[in-house]
C-alpha cells in the first residue's frame, strides 16, 4: 500500500507540473519498486521521472533514465507502457537530430494509443508528427497529421496541463507555415491551462513566436524573441531546447548575430557529457541532516549553521542591542510515514524546509535544523508588520504543500511559535530562555490545533 501511495503521489505532481518534486520522490519509490520486483509500478515511475527531467531540460538525465526504462518496458511492459515509452523515445531523438528514428517511434506510439483508444496520445503524436515533417519539409504529410491531430482533439471530453504541454508540436508546426491565426488559437489554449503554473514553458513560448516572425518576415524581432528565449532556458538549464535553439538560429542564418552564441554553444557542449547511471543519483534528503555540524547542508544552504554557532549568533546581537525574533517550526508527519514509509517522510520534510527556508533566507535569518520535523531561526532587525507578512507568505505556501494517496488528500500539519526580544527583561535575554519562550508558544500552538498562538 505505500508503494502503491507513492505513486499516486507521483501522479498528482506529474499532473501539477510539479517536475522538481516528481523527480526527488521518484528516486525514493523507484529503488524500492526494482528491488521488490514491482515491475508494474517500476515503469509508472519510470514514465514521470523521464518525462519531468525531459520537461526541465536535463537531457543528460533524461537519456540516462530511458536506458534503463527501455530494458524494463520491452521485457514487463504491457501496450499503455509501451505506448508512452515510444512517445518519450520519439522526443529524445529529437534531440539527437535523428529525424528517421524519431518519426518512427511517435507512429509505433500512435498505434498502440489507437489500439488503446487513448485519444490524447493519439493527439499528442499527430501535433508531435506535424512538427517533425514540416521540419524536414514533408509539407504533404506534415498537413494530414495536423489534420488528423484537429480531428482527435475533438473527442477529448476534458483538457489539462499535462495534455496541453504536448501541444507545442501543434504550436511549432503553426509557427513553420507562418499561419499566426492558427499559431494563436493553440497559444491561448496553452496560456489557458498553464495559468498558475510553474514557468517552465516560458521560453517555449518565446521560441515558437521567434520561428512565426522569422516566416513572417520578421528577422529582427525574431532575433530578439531568440535572445528572450535563450535567457529564459539558460536560467532553467533547459538544455534539450537550448540545442533545438541553436539548430533552427543555424538553420535561419540567425547564429551570426545571436549576441549569446558563444553561451549558448558552450552550456551544450558541456551537457553532450556522458549521463550518470540513474541507480546513482543520491538522494536528496541525504544532504539534510547531521547530528553535529552541518557540512553538505551548509554549503547548499549558507544560513543554516550548527547549535553552537546559532548561540553565538545570538549573543553577539544581543550584546549589540540587536532586537530578535527566534520562531520555531514542527511538522507533523506520523500518519505520512504510515501511509507513505519513512524514507517518502524523509523527502518530504526537506521539500517543506527548502519552502521554509527559500521564504526566512531573504531576511538573512540563521537557521537551525533540531530534528528531521523541527527547526528554528533567528531574524535580526525585521519589524512586526514584516514578520507577520513572513508567516503568512510561509502559511500560504506549506498549505499548498500536501501528498496524495489512494484513499485522498492528505494534509501535512505544521505549527509555529515564536517570541521578540522586547518581550523579555534584558537581564534573561539568551539564547536558551528564547529557545524556550518559542518552544512553548509552539508546543500551546499544537494543542490549540492552531498555526501559531499571537497574544
Amino acid at each position: 500500500m505505500k508503494i502503491l501511495n507513492q505513486i499516486e503521489h507521483l501522479r498528482n505532481s506529474f499532473i501539477e507540473l510539479k517536475f522538481m518534486e516528481v523527480i526527488q520522490f521518484s528516486t525514493i519509490t523507484l529503488p524500492i519498486t526494482l528491488e521488490e520486483k514491482r515491475y508494474d509500478e517500476a515503469l509508472l515511475c519510470y514514465e514521470y521521472l523521464a518525462s519531468a527531467y525531459f520537461e526541465i531540460g536535463s537531457y543528460r538525465n533524461f537519456h540516462a533514465v530511458m536506458d534503463d526504462y527501455e530494458k524494463l518496458c520491452l521485457t514487463y511492459g504491457n501496450n499503455e507502457n509501451k505506448m508512452i515509452y515510444y512517445y518519450l523515445y520519439s522526443l529524445e531523438h529529437i534531440f539527437t537530430k535523428h529525424h528517421d528514428e524519431s518519426i518512427e517511434a511517435a507512429k509505433k506510439s500512435l498505434e498502440y494509443a489507437h489500439f488503446l483508444q487513448n485519444d490524447e496520445l493519439v493527439v499528442i503524436n499527430y501535433f508531435n508528427l506535424a512538427a517533425q515533417y514540416r521540419y524536414i519539409n514533408d509539407v504533404n504529410k506534415a498537413t494530414i497529421a495536423i489534420r488528423l491531430a484537429e480531428f482527435y482533439k475533438q473527442k477529448l471530453t476534458s483538457i489539462n496541463a499535462t495534455i496541453v504541454r504536448g501541444y507545442f508540436g501543434a504550436l511549432y508546426y503553426y509557427a513553420s507555415a507562418n499561419n499566426n491565426l492558427e499559431f494563436n488559437r493553440i497559444k491561448h489554449g496553452i496560456l489557458q491551462q498553464l495559468r498558475g503554473k510553474h514557468p517552465y514553458y516560458e521560453g517555449s513560448l518565446l521560441f515558437a513566436e521567434a520561428i512565426l516572425n522569422y516566416n513572417s518576415g520578421e528577422r529582427q524581432e525574431s532575433l530578439k524573441l531568440f535572445e528572450q528565449a535563450f535567457l529564459h532556458l539558460e536560467k532553467q538549464r533547459n538544455f534539450v531546447l537550448l540545442s533545438v535553439v541553436e539548430r533552427y538560429l543555424e538553420r535561419f542564418g540567425l547564429m551570426k548575430h545571436f549576441r549569446y552564441r558563444e553561451e549558448m554553444q558552450q552550456l551544450i557542449e558541456t551537457n553532450k557529457r556522458e549521463p550518470e547511471n540513474i541507480r546513482k543519483i543520491r538522494n536528496i534528503h541525504d544532504d539534510l541532516f547531521f547530528e553535529e555540524e552541518t557540512t553538505a547542508l551548509k554549503i547548499k544552504y549558507p544560513h543554516v549553521v550548527s547549535k553552537e554557532s546559532t548561540i553565538q549568533y545570538v549573543k553577539q546581537a544581543l550584546t549589540n542591542n540587536e532586537a530578535l525574533y527566534c520562531i520555531r517550526w514542527s511538522f507533523i508527519t506520523d500518519k505520512i510515514e504510515e501511509l507513505f514509509g519513512s524514507l517518502f517522510t524523509e523527502q518530504l520534510l526537506f521539500t517543506l524546509f527548502e519552502s521554509i527556508y527559500s521564504n526566512i533566507f531573504e531576511h538573512n535569518a540563521k537557521v537551525n535544523v533540531l530534528t528531521k520535523n523541527t527547526g528554528e531561526a533567528f531574524i535580526q532587525n525585521i519589524s512586526e508588520a514584516d514578520f507577520f507578512k513572513l508567516l503568512m507568505k510561509l502559511e500560504e505556501k506549506l498549505q499548498m504543500s500536501v501528498v496524495h494517496s489512494t484513499s485522498g488528500v492528505e494534509e501535512i500539519p505544521i505549527h509555529f511559535g515564536f517570541i521578540h526580544s522586547d518581550q523579555l527583561p534584558q537581564e534573561e535575554l539568551s539564547y536558551e530562555q528564547l529557545a524556550a519562550f518559542a518552544d512553548a508558544s509552539l508546543y500551546y500552538a499544537k494543542s490549540h490545533g492552531q498555526l501559531y498562538i499571537y497574544s
